[in-house]
């Protein structure tokens, strides 16, 4: 017998279809959910994902979020899947657990990326994003993945991203390499006390602001 404490693909369609007649953002806050694909969607607010718990992977690629979408806290136990998705407003994912990668390949953000306290298994790669405002991925922890005798190394990836504001990285781990091949920065870059198990990759990377260094713990610069 199904849990009836787990939503399925029916429960989700109808909280879709209410928030959609409600004009109200679409509410999952605290629930457990099998999965939830919401490929090529188009969500007409927010999207709250606060403190779920996800049983398998969280498909977003291609959605269109007219909003913020919200995983605060929220516990993922595959990856997030968020390429060439388009969000009109913030993504939150402070204090997230993620067990798997988390890739936003392409995807466009309107407002700030907060993933302070985030913690994956596997690669983040914010690789040809569009970023409006500040990235804070301060005390984040990106560990290295082990399937099926693979290694998914703990990467950051931010080759040609493209970010207006700030990125801030202070304190945070990565098993991997930080690399930010031919990303541009419009603000600071905040490396302070961060943990790079690799290397930082810096080749034609742009900076408008300064790069802070202090305190910080990697093999080599790749410039």
């Amino acid at each position: 017998m199904p849990d009836k404490n787990i939503l399925n693909q029916a429960d989700i369609e109808e909280e879709l279809r209410m928030a959609s007649l409600e004009e109200r953002n679409v509410d999952f806050r605290g629930k457990v959910l099998a999965s939830l694909s919401l490929q090529e969607k188009i969500i007409e607010r927010g999207l709250n994902l606060e403190t779920v718990v996800i049983l398998g992977p969280l498909y977003l690629e291609g959605a269109i979020i007219k909003g913020d979408l919200n995983l605060n806290e929220a516990i993922v136990r595959g990856p997030l899947y968020l390429g060439q998705a388009i969000l009109k407003g913030n993504l939150n994912l402070e204090g997230a657990r993620i067990n798997g990668v988390v890739n936003l390949v392409g995807a466009k953000i309107d407002g700030d990326l907060n993933c302070r306290g985030l913690n994956i298994s596997g690669f983040l790669s914010l690789a040809k994003t569009e970023i409006k405002k500040d990235i804070n991925l301060q005390d984040i922890k990106i560990n290295d993945a082990y399937h099926a005798g693979l290694i998914i190394k703990g990467d950051i990836y931010l080759r040609d991203a493209k970010i207006l504001g700030n990125l801030d990285l202070e304190d945070s781990l990565a098993e991997g390499s930080l690399d930010m091949l031919g990303a541009f920065i419009g603000g600071k870059v905040n490396l302070k006390s961060v943990k790079i198990n690799e290397n930082i990759i810096l080749k034609t990377t742009k900076i408008k602001n300064e790069l802070i260094l202090e305190d910080a713990q990697y093999k080599e610069i790749i410039k």
